[in-house]
């Protein structure tokens, strides 16, 4: 009697045994099937989002560095005519009254500048290079219109970095305003109909330069 009832104790266990590893075994299907979840979710949502809070820092960073070749905001459009202007000249080269319209048939270039702007006292002497070796010789013309300056700061100023090319004086900022300048230096290049070319919100460089002159016809090495 003992002993058929260790018999059934025994069967018993081995059928619990056998249901507990049916149970398992089903389980660990019904897992396989299901689609596996990401791994810590909200690490990768944050990384997603800070690689998009980088490129964009870096595409803003590129656009700001990059030399505007159109006009600035509320300026003069390239491709739309040059507003007209006559201005007094204080310094450099000609005397007088310098009448923009009186100017065509050959390029002009504008640069807007101030004496306390420091790109522009370095932009100077490389413009003054440019006119002698171009402009002298009748490529261009080029006009320095300063911006907020005193009148009698401009001579001074133009003897001491020994400009040879008119620098004009705006009185009440009329024609900065009409040009749309809230930046400088800023440099207009106008071809010989009158026509705004190219516009560099930017201190020139060789590149920019030449880049301008190209748009206005003028080729240089």
């Amino acid at each position: 009697m003992a002993h058929k009832i260790g018999s059934d104790v025994q069967d018993k266990q081995r059928v619990a045994r056998a249901e507990r590893q049916e149970l398992k075994q089903e389980l660990a299907e019904q897992a396989a099937k299901r689609p596996p979840r990401p791994r810590n979710r909200r690490r990768m949502i944050t990384v997603i989002v800070v690689a998009v809070v980088i490129i964009l820092a870096a595409l803003f960073s590129v656009l700001t560095l990059l030399p505007s070749a159109t006009s600035s905001s509320g300026g003069v459009p390239v491709g739309t005519a040059a507003p007209e202007f006559t201005l007094p000249t204080y310094r450099g080269g000609g005397s007088g009254m310098i009448d923009l319209q009186a100017l065509r048939g050959h390029p002009v270039l504008l640069n807007f500048w101030s004496e306390s702007c420091p790109p522009c006292r370095v932009e100077m002497p490389f413009l003054e290079r440019s006119y002698t070796q171009y402009a002298a010789h009748g490529e261009f013309t080029l006009l320095g219109i300063d911006q907020a300056d005193p009148k009698e700061d401009i001579a001074p100023f133009g003897k001491a970095f020994k400009i040879t090319y008119p620098l004009l004086f705006d009185p009440g900022d009329k024609v900065n305003v009409a040009y749309g300048v809230t930046a400088i230096p800023t440099t207009y290049f106008i071809d010989s109909t009158g026509v705004v070319r190219a516009v560099f919100v930017t201190q020139l460089s060789p590149k920019t330069m030449r880049e301008g002159l190209a748009s206005v016809g003028i080729g240089m090495p």
